[in-house]
């Protein structure tokens, strides 16, 4: 093909060419026209649907917020209030909260923003404000940069928490009371075995052997020196229980020579192997707390004696300025501890469990119990003994 026919067939409508180039700008006219007058309004229409949802939902969560009868505040990463309920403004008696720093409204919160929006954080406070307690909630959402501060309103809680914490501090004084009177009506039986019917026993005694040694018949002598030996033995029984009601030993020499005084004696008389240690027991602790130490000790062995079946007991009390440690074991066949020592349907021993519990409590201290049939049974009190307690030398030298 010659130049010139090349350039009659550029210029030539019926080329090919003009077809394609009709079709193409034809093509895109048309995605222009729906992409104009079909495509962009139902974009803009959506976008604009989705606005006014979106404004829909934000005001029905902002009256949400408003008519929630909790207090809540919002605050953005300078501590800055964003936004707040009407509630928090009755509670803070503040009309305009907005634009308020946060620490300034409410110093307890002490927010870091620096900190605090890094990552979720949350924390829970209590606080009391204008006579109401209320449960606080600070939490933030880095996403949003900002943090939300939730009250919820606590004082009927409060107020029957601390009627029930005053309650059970009637019920340790009254405890503490009866334990005082029990032990204050023991020594007075105690008195009363030793000095009246004691002293009986022990007049009739010398009658007795008088008459012996007057009667000339060897079988009337006989039946008196047998009811000679009954009266002893009735004596000997009777000052064995006045000293448990009232411990003489305890009075005289202190805890750790009237411990071993007991251990020594049950061992002797039972036939079980016992042990007692005791360190640090130079000084002569308060008199009543000796008595409660010596009582729960008493307790403990009684029930070690009835229910263990043990061959072997063991006592250790350690005393420093600052703590009395008392360690009781066996190794009998130990019980079922929340059985035993329920306080809705005690058992027996488990009335001395509640007993030793309430003397040990009585002096802020605590008493736990580990019991199994493989391990024996073990029972460590302990007391603190800081300046509240008075030492008995102190007080003497006073």
């Amino acid at each position: 093909m010659s130049l010139d026919d090349l350039i009659k067939s550029l210029f030539d409508p019926a080329n090919p060419i003009y077809l394609s180039i009709f079709l193409v700008v034809g093509l895109f006219s048309l995605i222009y026209f729906i992409n104009k007058n079909l495509i962009n309004p139902s974009i803009s229409k959506y976008k604009k649907e989705k606005e006014n949802i979106e404004l829909k939902s934000s005001k029905v969560m902002a009256l949400f917020a408003q008519l929630d009868p909790d207090p809540l505040i919002r605050i953005d990463s300078t501590g800055t209030i964003i936004e707040n309920n009407n509630a928090a403004q009755q509670i803070l008696s503040t009309p305009n909260l907005k634009g308020k720093k946060i620490n300034d409204v409410l110093p307890f919160i002490n927010f870091s923003p620096v900190n605090d929006l890094k990552e979720n954080y949350s924390k829970l406070l209590t606080h009391k404000i204008d006579n109401r307690f209320f449960s606080v909630l600070y939490r933030s959402e880095p996403s949003l940069d900002i943090a939300h501060i939730y009250f919820h309103d606590i004082t009927e809680i409060k107020t029957y928490q601390e009627k029930l914490i005053e309650s059970q501090n009637k019920l340790r004084d009254l405890s503490d009371h009866l334990q005082d009177l029990i032990e204050q009506e023991r020594q007075r039986v105690a008195r009363g075995l030793h000095d009246g019917i004691g002293q009986s026993l022990s007049m009739l005694r010398i009658k007795l052997l008088r008459l012996s040694d007057t009667e000339t018949n060897p079988a009337q002598r006989k039946n008196y020196q047998s009811l000679v030996d009954t009266l002893e033995d009735t004596i000997h029984e009777l000052k064995n229980i006045s000293y448990d009601l009232k411990p003489k030993m305890l009075e005289e020499m202190g805890l750790g020579f009237a411990l071993k005084y007991l251990v020594d004696k049950v061992a002797t008389e039972t036939g079980l192997t016992a042990e007692v240690n005791v360190i640090g027991g130079e000084n002569r602790l308060e008199s009543k707390l000796e008595i409660y130490i010596y009582r729960i000790v008493q307790e403990a062995i009684s029930n070690i004696l009835k229910y263990s079946e043990a061959t072997y007991f063991s006592i250790q009390l350690v005393i420093s300025m600052q703590l009395l440690r008392l360690i009781i074991s066996d190794n009998g066949k130990g019980f079922d501890i929340l059985k035993v020592s329920s306080r809705n349907k005690p058992t027996l021993n488990g009335l001395g469990l509640i007993n030793m519990r309430e003397r040990v409590e009585s002096y802020k201290g605590q008493l736990k119990i580990d019991s199994s049939a493989e391990t024996g049974t073990m029972i460590v009190v302990e007391i603190p003994l800081g300046k509240n307690l008075v030492w008995q030398n102190q007080n003497q030298s006073a």
